[in-house]
Order: structure tokens, then C-alpha cells, then sequence
């Protein structure tokens, strides 16, 4: 069972922004900055997940740097133009997996916390609803989206069958699934555990970490099936440009449900229509 957070603990609440990878599919971009600094309509990627975070109430950050990760600490600094506290951990095997960079925060924090990526745009509402949760000892949730009109590459995506409690399996390759990793999760402890497992078996991702807790029911499932709960994962130039075209129609609640279709099929007709231009001999 699910027990509803007092209201005074929700300000206790961490939380761990990933962003140590190298970025390859925004090559060449990321040969001269890191890809969390990428801009989207005038603002970079974390940046927007900082100021996402916080409007859900959570001031205090920790981001896992690795790739450029100086570059990084230099630009958001402290945190307090945002005015959030954010601290650093470093990520020195950035280039094996995202799981080491969950991994190597273990240190600063010592409570639940609320785990995003540094690439994700997402309606902070997302983060609300999820710290009106606290888990069971020993489990982690995960956000699933199952209504999947905000994923903008389905192959790339990170695939999800639930029974709609609890995560059954995970992973980009799976053939049935009913929904698909949001990149947002509320932790325990537990994860970093489930972590040291799987890195001492030579797996590195956080995929394999989720799957492990999944197999034992440990990984419980937030469904959001509305597209009022939007999100996007801003992985390529490509979904870069679709979601500058999507953004400013779901950031308007009012006008969300008229325009995010119409936007969303707009957006991704004119991607379809210049690939081909670009490919044509």
C-alpha cells in the first residue's frame, strides 16, 4: 500500500539529476559543449529540469557530472540563480552506463529522492503527483507512460510491460509492452544496492538495476495515460526541433488538449518532409 507524505516531508525530498553522458546522437554539438547544455527555446535542457524540480517544491539538487563535467559545474554553479542548492557528484566511468551515475551520488544522499535525466522536458506536475507517494521499504517507482503521444522515437524508447502496479519487465528491446519509461522515478535507498549487484555482474545500465528490483516486486509503476502529463526526451537534433515546435502549445494548460495533437502531427509531418528533402539525391 501507498501511504500519503505529510505535507512538512515533502520538502525533504532530494533531487538526483543524471547528466554525465557524452551525448553521441548530438554529435557534433557535443564535441564543444556538454549535452545538458544544449539550448531549447532559450533555455538550456538542465536548466529546465532545475526549474521543473523546483516548482514541484524540491530545492535541493544533486547532478552527476562526467562527460565535460567541469564545464558543467561552471555554468549552474551553486544553484543559486535558480534558487535551489545544487551539490556535484562525479561520475569517472561515464562512458559504461547511466547506472554508474546514479551510483556514484550514493554518498549524498540518505533518504528517498526523486531521479531524473538531464535531457528530459516534462511538466513538473509529473513530480508532484509522484511525492504524494512514499514506498514500501526497499522499493522504487517509476513513471510510465501509457498513452505514449509524447514519444517522439519509439525505437529509442525504453519499453515497459506493467500490470499497472508494479513493473513485470523493462527494457528498449522488449516486443510486448504496454508503456514506456518516462525517465522520472521516486528511490529508496534500495536502488543503489540493487546497483552494486548488477555493476559487480558487468552491467552498467539503470535499466538492468529497475529489472533486477522488478524481478523481486520491488519496482512499483506510476501510470500517467493523460497528455496533460507531458514529457519529452530530447536525444537527437531531430526531437530537438520537433519538441521547440510542441513545447510552447503544452506549456499553456489551457490550450494543451487543442493544440498538442495538431502541433505534435505538424511538427513531426515538417521533420518527415525536410529528412526527405535532405536524403533526396
Amino acid at each position: 500500500m501507498l501511504v500519503i507524505l505529510a505535507e512538512e516531508e515533502k520538502s525533504t525530498v532530494k533531487a538526483l539529476i543524471i547528466a554525465a553522458g557524452r551525448g553521441e546522437r548530438f554529435r557534433p554539438y557535443t564535441d564543444r559543449q556538454p549535452k545538458p547544455l544544449i539550448s531549447v527555446l532559450g533555455a538550456s535542457l538542465i536548466e529546465r529540469v532545475i526549474l521543473n524540480i523546483k516548482e514541484a517544491g524540491i530545492r535541493e539538487i544533486i547532478i552527476v557530472t562526467g562527460y565535460m563535467g567541469e564545464k558543467l559545474r561552471r555554468f549552474l554553479n551553486d544553484g543559486l540563480k535558480y534558487d535551489v542548492k545544487i551539490e556535484y557528484a562525479e561520475n569517472k566511468y561515464w562512458r559504461l552506463g547511466n547506472g554508474f551515475s546514479v551510483h556514484a551520488a550514493r554518498r549524498l544522499i540518505d533518504g528517498n529522492f526523486i531521479l531524473s535525466m538531464a535531457d528530459h522536458i516534462f511538466n513538473p506536475k509529473i513530480l508532484i503527483n509522484l511525492q504524494e507517494y512514499r514506498l514500501h521499504k526497499d522499493e522504487c517507482i517509476l513513471c510510465v507512460d501509457t498513452n505514449m503521444r509524447c514519444v517522439l522515437d519509439i525505437d529509442d524508447a525504453t519499453k515497459v510491460r506493467t500490470d499497472g502496479k508494479r513493473i513485470l519487465k523493462i527494457g528498449k528491446k522488449l516486443t510486448e509492452y504496454n508503456g514506456v519509461d518516462m525517465g522520472i522515478f521516486l528511490c529508496t535507498p534500495s536502488i543503489f544496492r540493487a546497483l552494486e549487484r548488477t555493476i559487480d555482474r558487468g552491467c552498467y545500465s539503470l535499466t538492468d538495476a529497475i529489472s533486477l528490483l522488478a524481478s523481486k516486486r520491488k519496482m512499483a509503476a506510476r501510470i500517467f495515460d493523460n497528455e496533460k502529463y507531458y514529457w519529452f526526451d530530447v536525444d537527437t537534433p531531430l526531437t530537438r526541433r520537433m519538441v521547440e515546435k510542441i513545447l510552447p502549445a503544452v506549456e499553456n494548460v489551457e490550450t494543451f488538449h487543442e493544440k498538442f495533437l495538431t502541433n505534435f502531427q505538424r511538427a513531426r509531418h515538417a521533420e518527415l518532409h525536410s529528412k526527405m528533402m535532405t536524403d533526396s539525391p
